[in-house]
């Protein structure tokens, strides 16, 4: 479909995404080429930045990566429409980086939820002494607020209904969505011979609803080629690739040009 922000007004500035007002019920997402992780500084004080899916802060601008996230978000979006899980996704224009969506409205401030299918990243720094890298994790699913300024603390269930953030009956249908959209995800890559380690969905409501909303692309998962550690962890341009090539081979971008003037699905 064809979309452009020219004249729009911009009700929101992230690290990855800018939020356009489109119509009442709509929003126009505008993909970046920046990507997160963390700036670090090495042992002769030289800054270096690290990529992260779980960092808040901005690295270097990859050329043509904001077309990729897009293309995969079409991509698993599509897949998650024809399992009958729900999303905020309406279509997309990749020749201007450019996703509609349906409105809607989040959690609190922001509402995360993370799948891990192994141990890495945050769960080793937080709980050094009980998990070790790479370890095989069952139904670990785990929620976090939205807030740069702490680093997207965990919450608890319990805490989450206290806060009357959630209900029960809305988490648990969060961790089932969840649960299932990652367990697409992970058949999907693992025809790569790749490893999902873990991945992180946003969700809102839409019309009293719950939704995946924001993006699926390689910004939001840790995959793994080989023994899954993180030396064997894709970087983030690495995974876009792979993704990419998924939505060639299922004809996702050949569809996306050659209906311009409707919606992808």
């Amino acid at each position: 479909m064809r979309l452009s922000k020219d004249n729009l007004k911009k009700i929101y500035e992230g690290k990855t995404k800018d939020v356009y007002q489109y119509r009442e019920n709509e929003f126009l997402l505008h993909t970046k080429d920046e990507t997160t992780g963390w700036w670090k500084t090495n042992d002769v004080g030289n800054q270096y930045f690290e990529e992260d899916p779980g960092g808040n802060e901005i690295g270097s601008a990859i050329a043509g990566m904001g077309q990729n996230n897009l293309i995969a978000s079409e991509y698993y979006f599509k897949k998650f429409f024809e399992t009958g899980i729900p999303t905020h996704y309406i279509g997309c224009d990749i020749s201007e980086n450019l996703m509609l969506v349906k409105a809607g409205q989040i959690f609190g401030q922001g509402l995360e939820a993370i799948i891990r299918f192994y141990a890495m990243g945050s769960l080793l720094r937080r709980f050094p002494d009980k998990y070790i890298e790479g370890q095989s994790l069952v139904d670990y699913f785990e929620t976090t607020l939205k807030s740069d300024a702490d680093n997207d603390p965990p919450i608890t269930k319990e805490e989450l209904v206290k806060n009357g953030i959630l209900t029960e009956s809305q988490y648990d249908q969060i961790k089932r969505i969840c649960h299932n959209a990652a367990e697409i995800i992970q058949a999907d890559l693992k025809e790569e011979d790749l490893t999902l380690v873990d991945i992180k969905f946003e969700i809102g409501l839409v019309e009293e609803k719950i939704v995946l909303i924001d993006e699926v692309s390689a910004g939001i998962m840790r995959v793994a080629s080989g023994k899954v550690s993180a030396v064997n962890v894709l970087n983030e341009e690495q995974l876009a690739e792979v993704l990419v090539t998924r939505a060639k081979r299922a004809k996702i971008i050949d569809a996306m040009l050659a209906n311009k003037d409707s919606c992808c699905f």
